[in-house]
């Protein structure tokens, strides 16, 4: 009979599109090894889920997950938002933001929500979601019908494949993919006509109008790679540049 930690590893394996030759070979070990706690006919010491969940590339919830099926403890933390542990990661991403203005500067939870924002992207938010909607997918889709985002078709093909890239690394997430589902399926999105979205650029901004001002924007995307809490090691850091100097000289004054 197949385990619970069987299904998972088995489940997982798929994801990553992995013969078990594939894996057996990744991890180390034997592939009638491999086969045996797939089907259940053998248990996995804790040596074993681990070196199986860094041969998979198993996000930090799903290692817990495998060795809780397993008969073991959690390795990773999940700690609330207040606890003193994670200050110090909360006091770098302040920093972060506070050291990027006056350009725009947001920390975001795996599905997108805005959790932290500085200056400077405080005033796109309130420029670009009048309602308050603080989720950065929501807001791309809330605009597609006002003329506020001048390259919009090519904003949400890039966000598409954003999305499908973070649902594969994860496995599945019933809420990213909730949302990737709601931007394909945008009227907008439908419609666009693939031939004329130019993805052979260097830099692909992001280019935002406000009356008669016109702002280009470029992101990097920053991660913790040491915070090992399971939901603080998601936070992702966007932090926005100029392309041009009619953007610096808007954010300057």
């Amino acid at each position: 009979m197949i385990s619970e930690f069987g299904s998972i590893l088995k489940d997982w394996r798929k994801v990553r599109r992995f013969s078990q030759l594939d894996l057996s070979l990744e991890a180390e070990m034997s592939t009638r090894h491999l086969s045996f706690l797939e089907s259940g006919r053998a248990n996995p010491s804790r040596e074993m889920v681990m070196r199986l969940s860094d041969a998979l590339q198993l996000p930090r919830p799903a290692t817990n997950q495998a060795l809780n099926a397993a008969g073991f403890a959690p390795v990773y933390p999940s700690l609330p938002d207040n606890a003193p542990e994670l200050a110090p990661v909360h006091q770098a991403i302040d920093t972060m933001l506070d050291h990027h203005d006056p350009y725009p500067g947001v920390a975001v939870d795996r599905h997108w929500n805005v959790v932290k924002s500085n200056q400077g992207a405080q005033m796109l938010l309130a420029l670009a979601s009048p309602d308050g909607t603080a989720n950065m997918m929501d807001i791309l889709m809330n605009s597609a019908g006002l003329d506020l985002i001048e390259n919009w078709d090519e904003v949400a093909v890039l966000s598409l494949t954003r999305l499908r890239t973070e649902i594969l690394e994860l496995g599945g997430d019933e809420k990213l993919s909730a949302l990737m589902q709601r931007l394909a399926s945008h009227e907008r999105v439908k419609s666009i006509d693939m031939s004329t979205i130019n993805l052979n650029q260097a830099v692909i901004p992001t280019i935002l109008k406000f009356g008669e001002t016109r702002l280009s924007l470029f992101s990097t995307i920053a991660q913790f790679g040491s915070v090992q809490d399971t939901r603080a090691g998601e936070t992702k850091i966007e932090m926005m540049f100029p392309m041009d100097q009619e953007t610096v000289q808007f954010f300057e004054r």
